[in-house]
């Protein structure tokens, strides 16, 4: 299913950030009022400012950064495991590990800037500051700084540099990428699978009203019923064996989730036979056609296929103009490519419908092979194509 990236984020990083927020007022005691030498005093808005923006824990800071490391793994990096992109995954996720630890030693230096230039008068008394200024601390620029936090990783150890420098940011950021990882997993895997029952309930519909196109249906039984009358011989029996394939395919397989490759693609073949024998033979109209399968056992979604080949048929061919539809259909190791080009015709029949087939068997795609195709189509030069690879 398509995620919006942006809307993930921005609703995920307010959840999270009124979460932290809640957690961080009640854990801060904001609205306490404290006495000192019976005089009220309320925390100054600086310090809450401080807290909400600046400091290690803030909330703001923290919410956005979990919020963009969790959703980039997600939309990123995890897809490449459910791509079984294994190499991939691993060389991503080893440069998000390392783009996290620099980006610790950075914050790490820019909060110390933040204390020891403007903060530190909310923070600390009067004998710290004393304190600092004797020992050089206050008002040093932000690159001193950031070279005193890689000096405190080469000096020490380096692990006990990391826990100095706040390793265990990272660890939460880690785990809390993990489970917004397994929750979105979960949740859009639900989606899909509704989305799913949902589009086999209108398919299965679609399919007892008439799966084929009734304009073509109309066509191919005139045509059987003229050979009958002129002809009457075997070629006529064939186009009605033909037919009546195509309607009990149409009608039986598409109650189930897949069917065997081999029945899909005797079914494309009656189709594309019928196609040939409505149309008649004219020097103006080209069908080429050409399907190759390595005999490998596979299963298909039923009817997946056709809606590509249905819509050359349908926009493509004119016995006005010249016109054409080539189809190449290759299946290798258990890897399908589909090739479908057609001629883009000046003047379309506004009976013919509003092309909506594309759109819906690429929905269906992504809902039966999420991760497992590529599909390109459209317009190029006098032609339109469309491309489909999928991995059965």
């Amino acid at each position: 299913m398509h995620i919006n990236k942006w809307r993930l984020f921005w609703i995920h990083y307010g959840i999270l950030l009124l979460l932290l927020l809640i957690w961080h007022f009640f854990t801060n005691n904001y609205f306490e009022i404290y006495h000192v030498k019976n005089v009220t005093i309320f925390i100054p808005w600086q310090i809450i400012a401080i807290n909400l923006f600046a400091k290690k824990d803030a909330p703001f800071i923290w919410a956005f950064l979990a919020t963009s490391v969790s959703t980039y793994f997600y939309l990123s990096i995890f897809q490449l495991l459910l791509q079984k992109q294994f190499k991939r995954f691993a060389i991503k996720f080893c440069l998000l590990i390392g783009a996290l630890l620099i980006l610790q030693i950075i914050l790490w230096a820019f909060y110390d800037w933040l204390l020891f230039n403007y903060t530190y008068e909310y923070e600390k008394n009067q004998a710290w500051i004393e304190t600092q200024k004797e020992n050089g601390n206050l008002f040093r620029s932000f690159s001193a700084l950031l070279l005193d936090s890689f000096h405190i990783l080469t000096q020490n150890r380096f692990v006990y540099g990391l826990l100095v420098l706040g390793v265990d940011d990272i660890i939460f950021y880690l785990l809390y990428t993990a489970f917004f990882t397994l929750v979105m997993y979960v949740w859009q895997n639900r989606k899909r699978e509704e989305a799913l029952e949902k589009q086999q309930r209108e398919v299965e519909i679609q399919s007892l009203k008439a799966q084929l196109n009734p304009h073509f249906l109309f066509n191919s039984l005139n045509t059987i019923y003229s050979s009958a009358l002129t002809e009457k011989d075997t070629p006529t029996a064939q186009l009605v064996q033909q037919l009546s394939g195509i309607l009990r395919h149409s009608v039986e397989e598409i109650r189930h989730e897949k069917t065997s490759l081999e029945k899909e693609l005797a079914f494309i073949e009656k189709y594309l036979a019928l196609q040939r024998a409505r149309l008649p033979q004219h020097p103006h109209v080209s069908i080429n056609t050409s399907i190759h399968w390595d005999q490998e056992p596979a299963d298909i979604a039923p009817l997946l296929l056709i809606p590509f080949i249905e819509n050359a048929f349908q926009y493509g061919i004119s016995l006005d103009a010249p016109s054409f539809v080539t189809i190449r259909l290759t299946i290798e190791d258990k890897k399908l490519h589909l090739r479908v080009e057609n001629s883009l015709l000046t003047v379309q029949d506004p009976q013919k419908g509003a092309g909506t087939g594309l759109a819906n068997a690429q929905k269906r795609l992504e809902l039966l092979y999420p991760h497992q195709y590529t599909l390109a189509f459209g317009p190029e030069k006098s032609t339109f194509l469309v491309d489909l690879t999928l991995q059965l």
